[in-house]
């Protein structure tokens, strides 16, 4: 039982931080309210400025790391994730866009009015060193720059850079989540519109577990025709995997059953080391598919509609920043922040909700990434011996 709880210790801290900021919101005087909002304001800023710290660090550290890999194997485990990724996210745009009103009926609110501004007691500024877009280009170029020449001095720099980053991500800003979703919910509860967005988040999570599902399937479907083995076999062997990642919700713990899983499905080991390590951190079709129905889901909620013309340079974007992601619980929304902001105009208050709503469903995103990672290596091991390995 207290494994079970430590798994799942920041779901607990969420859904306790969730009920404090409804009850300060409800019961205790503005003041009270006040406090609890500012040092949600204190944290968000806190959150933008490290996000261009994390791509820079674990962008630079993933592309440099790759300097040994098979340069072709690499290249198609590069390219399905990618395009994964990409099919998962557009699908869950058009599935959020034609079920969430069906689901939400006439409730909308103004998310905008969480954005409110008290008379601060404090105002302390930590501006980013750089946006989102900036930090990303820079990475992939020091990145491919530090493989192409060499440069074991810049790798040991990074590589450490990157473990500063991680422990930063690690004891910093997971820890603060609970916090900065008091203040959330405190702004929420103040306006008296929490009963309205607790009902929708139910059903919204419901339909986005379902689109992870479905695209499991697809995927799985297409690893069975290309490697021509049965769907059904492919997916009862890859259950143990789901159902472990679910419980951890966590890419790299996981790793271990993931290869199990993989060599039950026929592929070879020495694939399956190198696909699953690999995917862990490349391929997220779930958490794409999560964080493109949450956006959808909230601009709906705020009074708005999101078209495809634009939401669709944000999921070639999200597709690579995925990169970025820390491999810790909810890294994927953390590293995505900015780019909420840049390129769809997220206000604070809009981030907020993005944050607790991904956090209330990140262990089926892990999941549908985790398990998802067996069909690229199903795809990637026929390739591998139908093509590659005939040609050497």
């Amino acid at each position: 039982m207290i494994e079970k709880i430590k798994k799942h210790s920041l779901l607990i801290k969420i859904v306790i931080a969730i009920a404090v900021g409804i009850g300060i919101g409800v019961y205790l005087p503005q003041s009270v309210s006040t406090f609890f909002i500012e040092i949600s304001d204190f944290l968000q800023k806190l959150i933008s400025f490290l996000v261009p710290l994390i791509v820079i660090g674990f962008v630079v550290s993933g592309i440099s790391a790759l300097k040994n890999s098979s340069g072709k194997l690499l290249s198609v485990a590069l390219g399905l994730s990618y395009v994964f990724m990409i099919i998962g996210a557009v699908g869950s745009y058009f599935v959020s866009k034609n079920i969430f009103p069906m689901l939400m009926g006439n409730q909308r609110i103004n998310i905008g009015d969480f954005d409110f501004r008290c008379n601060p007691h404090f105002n302390i500024s930590i501006p980013p060193l750089m946006d989102v877009t900036t930090a990303i280009i820079l990475a992939f170029i020091i990145g491919i720059g530090i493989s192409k020449i060499k440069s074991n001095n810049l790798r040991n720099f990074f590589d450490e850079f990157h473990d500063i980053v991680d422990l930063t991500v690690q004891k910093v800003m997971v820890p603060i989540i609970p916090f900065y979703i008091v203040g959330v919910f405190t702004k929420i509860s103040s306006r008296g519109k929490i009963t309205e967005i607790l009902f929708n988040f139910s059903k919204l999570i419901t339909v986005i577990i379902c689109i992870h599902l479905i695209t499991l399937l697809v995927q799985y479907i297409v690893a069975a025709i290309v490697s021509r083995k049965n769907v059904f076999k492919l997916l009862k062997n890859v259950i143990p995997a789901y159902v472990t990642s679910l419980a951890t919700q966590s890419s790299v713990a996981v790793i271990p059953f993931s290869i199990s899983c993989a060599e039950n499905n026929g592929v070879s080991k020495k694939i399956s080391n190198f696909i699953l390590p690999l995917c862990s951190t490349i391929h997220l079709t779930g958490s794409a598919i999560s964080i493109t129905a949450n956006v959808v889901a909230i601009t709906m909620l705020n009074n708005g509609e999101i078209s495809f013309g634009k939401i669709f340079p944000f999921i070639l974007m999200l597709g690579i920043i995925m990169v970025a992601a820390p491999g810790v619980p909810c890294g994927t929304i953390f590293a995505t922040i900015p780019l909420l902001q840049s390129s769809l105009g997220f206000t604070e208050g809009m981030i907020g909700m993005m944050v607790a709503l991904h956090v209330a469903q990140d262990g089926f995103g892990t999941a549908c990434n985790v398990t998802g990672d067996g069909s690229i290596a199903v795809i990637t091991e026929h390739i591998n011996s139908k093509y590659f390995e005939k040609a050497s």
